[in-house]
Order: structure tokens, then C-alpha cells, then sequence
């Protein structure tokens, strides 16, 4: 008995089962996220290299883009982006054209919180102070753009983390 036909079907079905959630959750926004690295020039200006691997003492920009392929307005785009092991957040370096808020987490997302970051720690007397928690302790950002994304629009948010 020739089994041929009900694999080509056991093919399809699966593939069709497979792909079919993925094309319904398909939605109107895209995004990418590249990283350069941030190197200068004989004149001191800076030039970003599309990389995927760099080494110690090293700076990364990292830029997510978010394209509106759909045909209305997008609101309340939340864009967050990862602080990798063995990196520090280069304060000051997130930016982006598209108002928005700024955020970090220093625990992977539980919590966020505009800078300057402030927590409780005991000190080396063993009193409880406020500090302020440095940039080497984020391990996520996030923007809350306050405008929509319109149609056919690009959003583009920017950070620099430094490899240690």
C-alpha cells in the first residue's frame, strides 16, 4: 500500500497548523533591532559598524525600529530593550524623535523607574540609606512613546551599552 499521499497531507496539515496562528497573529507592527559598533574616526567622529560580536571596553548602539504596516493608527507602543550580561547602560545615550517616557529595570522587568534609580541599602555601618542605583545595575530599558505610530510610519528608539 502506497503511503505517499497521507504523508504529503500529514505534511500540509502540519505545516498549516504550524503557520496558520502565526499568519491570524501577525499584526501591523514590525520591528528589528540591529547593534553597531561605535567606533571613531581619524577625525574624531563617530562611525557605527552593523556587528554581532564585540569585545571588552567596547561600545554597542543599539537601534529598534517599529514599523506601522497596518492601516490605522497605533497607540501606547511600549518599546523594551535588553541590557546584556557583562554590559553596562551608558547613561544619557537613549534617545529617540518620538516623545516618550524613559524607563529602567534593575530586575530584568519586574520593576520600572525613571532615572535617577533609587533604592534603600544598607551602608557599610549597616544603616539603611538611599542610594542611587548606578547605570552598571540596569538590566532593561523601555520608552512609552506618548504619540501614535500613524501608517506606514518608522519609530526608532536608540541606547548604547559599553562590554566589560
Amino acid at each position: 500500500m502506497n503511503n505517499y499521499p497521507w504523508i504529503i497531507l500529514k505534511i500540509i496539515l502540519t505545516t498549516f497548523i504550524f503557520l496558520y496562528p502565526a499568519t491570524i497573529l501577525a499584526g501591523p507592527l514590525e520591528s528589528t533591532m540591529k547593534a553597531y559598533l561605535v567606533e571613531t574616526d581619524t577625525h574624531g567622529n563617530e562611525i557605527l559598524k552593523p556587528t554581532e560580536t564585540a569585545a571588552p571596553g567596547e561600545k554597542i548602539e543599539y537601534v529598534l525600529t517599529y514599523h506601522n504596516t497596518g492601516k490605522t493608527p497605533l497607540s501606547k507602543l511600549v518599546v523594551n530593550g535588553p541590557i546584556p550580561a557583562n554590559t553596562d547602560f551608558i547613561q544619557g545615550s537613549n534617545t529617540s524623535k518620538t516623545p516618550h517616557d524613559f524607563w529602567v529595570s534593575i530586575d530584568h522587568g519586574k520593576t520600572w523607574d525613571k532615572e535617577p534609580v533609587k533604592r534603600k541599602r544598607k551602608n557599610s555601618s549597616g544603616k539603611e540609606e538611599l542610594v542611587v542605583i548606578p547605570p552598571s545595575e540596569y538590566t532593561n530599558v523601555q520608552w512609552k512613546a506618548s504619540e501614535p505610530i500613524d501608517p506606514d510610519e518608522k519609530q526608532q528608539f536608540k541606547y548604547r551599552i559599553i562590554i566589560n
